[in-house]
C-alpha cells in the first residue's frame, strides 16, 4: 500500500522540476502474477468435466478475486523493475527509482495503477514502451 506522503512528495518534486505525470490502469494486472504457492479452485461452472466432477484445478497464475493476487503481480512487476535497475525504495514499498545517466525516474504501484515520472522525457517513453509491451 502506497503512502500518501510519497505520493504528495513524488508529485512535489514533478510539479517544481516541471516534469509530465502519467497515469496508468494496469489492466488484467492481476492475471499477469505467478503464484509462488499451491492454490486449488474447483473447477468452473459450465467447464466441469462430466467423467471428473469431484477433481479440482492447480493455478499457476493468479485469478481476480483471489486473494494472492495482489501480491503475486506486485512481485512479478517488482522483479521486473529491479531487473531493468530500478531500486526499491527502503521506505515505501510502492516507490521504485531510477538514476540513469543524471535522469531520475520515480514509479509509484497502487494496487493495479501506476505512478510514473521524471526528468528524462524520452527515457520515459522508453520505459512507458517497456511496460506497455508486457516485456
Amino acid at each position: 500500500m502506497v503512502k500518501l506522503t510519497t505520493v504528495r512528495l513524488v508529485i512535489t518534486i514533478a510539479v517544481t522540476h516541471g516534469w509530465k505525470i502519467h497515469q496508468f490502469d494496469v489492466h488484467n494486472a492481476f492475471l499477469n502474477g505467478i503464484l509462488e504457492e499451491e492454490v486449488y479452485m474447483a473447477q468452473p461452472p459450465g467447464l466441469v468435466d462430466p467423467t471428473l466432477p469431484s477433481y479440482v484445478c492447480r493455478l499457476h497464475k493468479s485469478l481476480y478475486g483471489l486473494k494472492q493476487a495482489p501480491r503475486a503481480w506486485y512481485n512479478r512487476l517488482s522483479e521486473f523493475l529491479i531487473s531493468i535497475r530500478f531500486q526499491a525504495s527502503k521506505v515505501d514499498t510502492s516507490l521504485f527509482i531510477l538514476s540513469f545517466g543524471g535522469a531520475m525516474i520515480y514509479l509509484l504501484v497502487y494496487v493495479d495503477d501506476i505512478l510514473l515520472t521524471g526528468s528524462d522525457s524520452a527515457l520515459l517513453q522508453r520505459l512507458i514502451t517497456l511496460l506497455s509491451s508486457g516485456t
